[in-house]
């Protein structure tokens, strides 16, 4: 009790304090470093069974899954971007066809005898009125070198009786139509002659039905202009041919 006592009375007043600090030495502070936290884990969860998707193979079922679902989607944006068929057509008394975008097509007149008679006159470029070949009554002006560079005019006719006109030598059509079903049995001819260079070709076909040689029909192509125009043309017309059936 004498020692807190005479501690209180030095350090209850700040003269004596001070003369107490200056008679003994200071004693540094030890270095103190902070001790280590103990960081609590987390319990270890039991080990459970294994289950069917430890396998992988589900993951690989879904992955798939999706792949198919995604391919169906793009199929369907590009139906949908794809361009619609804009093919014109057309359906006589005697053909149907299909014929390329941007051709112009007037029908036969029907002033014809059946036998002898225009199924349809098709152009790829503008023309007056008075220049459609509709009917035999009128002869067709748009033949060999009248028909401009890089066009082409073609009229289709249907022939019943008589002898079915065949150029020598006999040519089978390359166009990749049935025989058995278009020409019963018969050859189709075709006929290609070049007006000379640079003036255009007439091209010629003969197809027949299935009762050949009681009738048939006939397709004349003029296409004026050089070989490079004339063959793209000439595929055009032979992707036309390619559409055409019999109206039985």
């Amino acid at each position: 009790m004498g020692r807190i006592n005479e501690a209180w009375r030095i350090l209850s007043s700040p003269s004596r304090r001070a003369e107490w600090d200056r008679a003994h030495a200071v004693v540094a502070a030890p270095h103190w470093a902070a001790a280590p936290v103990e960081v609590a884990r987390r319990p270890v969860a039991p080990t459970a069974p294994p289950s069917r998707w430890d396998s992988g193979w589900p993951v690989v079922g879904v992955v798939l899954g999706v792949a198919v679902l995604v391919g169906v989607l793009m199929v369907g944006v590009f139906a949908a971007a794809s361009p619609p068929d804009d093919r014109g057509s057309f359906e006589g008394p005697a053909v149907s066809f299909r014929y390329p975008a941007g051709w112009a097509l007037r029908p036969g007149d029907g002033t014809d005898a059946p036998r002898h008679q225009v199924v349809a006159h098709l152009v790829t470029f503008a023309i007056d009125e008075d220049e459609w070949c509709t009917s035999f009554a009128d002869p067709c002006a748009l033949t060999d070198d009248t028909v401009p560079a890089g066009t082409a005019s073609v009229v289709i006719t249907a022939w019943e009786g008589g002898t079915p006109p065949v150029p020598e030598p006999v040519t089978r059509r390359p166009f990749g139509l049935d025989a058995d079903a278009i020409i019963g049995g018969q050859p189709a001819a075709f006929e290609l002659r070049s007006l000379g260079t640079g003036a255009g070709i007439v091209a010629w076909w003969q197809l027949s039905p299935p009762d050949f040689p009681d009738r048939w029909i006939e397709v004349r192509a003029d296409i004026g202009g050089r070989p490079l125009e004339t063959d793209r043309l000439l595929e055009q017309v032979v992707a036309m041919l390619e559409t055409l059936e019999f109206v039985e």
